[in-house]
């Protein structure tokens, strides 16, 4: 039987061959051999874990359950034992299951009313039946109503690349309640790994480079660097199966409305983690106003390699310095075509003062 938690469960699309106790969103049943069940605490269990629809089915179908059980009683066990007020005919099982829907709801007879000592012990029996399951109802809805859940939509993949130059585990969590924000918020990571000299398997802890948050209302990206420290340190797409079995992330706040302590769980398995990929962006802001996109929660996309990053820088500084190399070449041609101007124009004020000194030498010719 699947686990029945408060909220959404966040459900991964990875697989495994192995059972992880801490997988929580469904994937894997504990079932637990030789245990005493216990039927009323089971069920009350049961009916304030499971989902609002299976809730509702349940109580609507318990209360017809009841109605129908009854009104064959009255009709079938004893005859003449219900009596029809409007009408001389004998009750039909209709009569029947309209007596039984009267004492169920506990608003008194109506035209059908119990004609022996037997048919009023059964209407005093469902009377006290429908009080206790009045009672047990109403207290279980209470308790759904008044109980804080958590709504945290994590991603479905983990992410694996350089983040300051150290490979980097990257996992982000959506608050799908930001009306109602969750305050001093702490994650805890671990790695279920093999240890050959113990020869089971331990949860190691993962160091977070933020395990806390003082407010959490809209998208929180969480980082554990792969350094010596790390549990799992040299992880790599060719070891990723190798090396650790299930990625478990627990988050524990205070929910704002309520003010209770609320919780949400994830486990990542090796088939969800990705290598040199970034998650996409999913904010958008503006002067007041911040939306975040939940389908493109889970969208990647890659992260181009040192060497295609190199070859990239390479040749836009080749184009920059072929640009400023053109730049120049143009600023000297410019240069040569100022000069030939200025010493074409110094060459005609020459030829021009040649002239009038000619035309002086004429004029003072010509007056001696």
């Amino acid at each position: 039987m699947p686990w029945y938690g408060f909220g959404r469960p966040a459900l991964g699309r990875g697989r495994t061959d192995f059972p992880v106790q801490y997988d929580l969103s469904g994937r894997v049943d504990v079932v637990v051999k030789g245990s005493r069940t216990q039927v009323i605490g089971d069920c009350a269990f049961f009916l304030l874990r499971t989902t609002w629809s299976k809730f509702m089915f349940c109580l609507l179908s318990t209360y017809l359950s009841v109605i129908f059980i009854f009104g064959m009683l009255f009709f079938y066990v004893q005859e003449d034992g219900i009596l029809c007020l409007v009408k001389d005919e004998p009750c039909t099982f209709w009569d029947g299951l309209n007596l039984s829907t009267h004492c169920m709801s506990t608003i008194g007879f109506g035209t059908v009313v119990p004609n022996t000592a037997f048919t009023n012990a059964l209407v005093i029996a469902e009377f006290w039946i429908a009080v206790l399951m009045g009672a047990t109802a109403g207290g279980l809805l209470f308790s759904r109503v008044s109980t804080a859940s958590s709504r945290v939509a994590f991603s479905d993949v983990a992410l694996v690349t350089d983040v300051r130059g150290t490979p980097t585990i990257t996992f982000r969590i959506v608050n799908e309640r930001p009306f109602s924000c969750l305050f001093d918020v702490t994650c805890r990571v671990s790695a279920l790994v093999k240890d050959p000299k113990a020869g089971m398997r331990i949860l190691a802890p993962c160091k977070l480079e933020r395990a806390t948050n003082m407010m959490f209302r809209a998208v929180w990206n969480l980082l554990h660097r792969l350094d010596e420290e790390s549990p799992i340190c040299g992880l790599n797409s060719e070891n990723c199966q190798e090396k650790f079995l299930a990625f478990v992330v627990q988050l524990e706040g205070t929910d704002q409305t309520y003010m209770q302590k609320v919780f949400a769980n994830k486990c990542y398995y090796p088939s969800d983690f990705r290598f040199d990929e970034t998650f996409d962006d999913i904010m958008t802001m503006s002067p007041n106003k911040i939306t975040v996109d939940l389908k493109g929660l889970s969208n990647t996309s890659k992260v181009k390699r040192a060497d295609e990053t190199a070859a990239q820088s390479f040749t836009l500084l080749a184009q920059e310095a072929a640009k400023l190399k053109n730049k120049e070449t143009g600023a000297d041609n410019q240069e040569e075509h100022e000069d030939k101007d200025a010493l074409g124009a110094q060459d005609d004020d020459d030829d021009d003062d040649d002239d009038d000194d000619d035309d002086e030498s004429d004029f003072n010719t010509s007056r001696i």
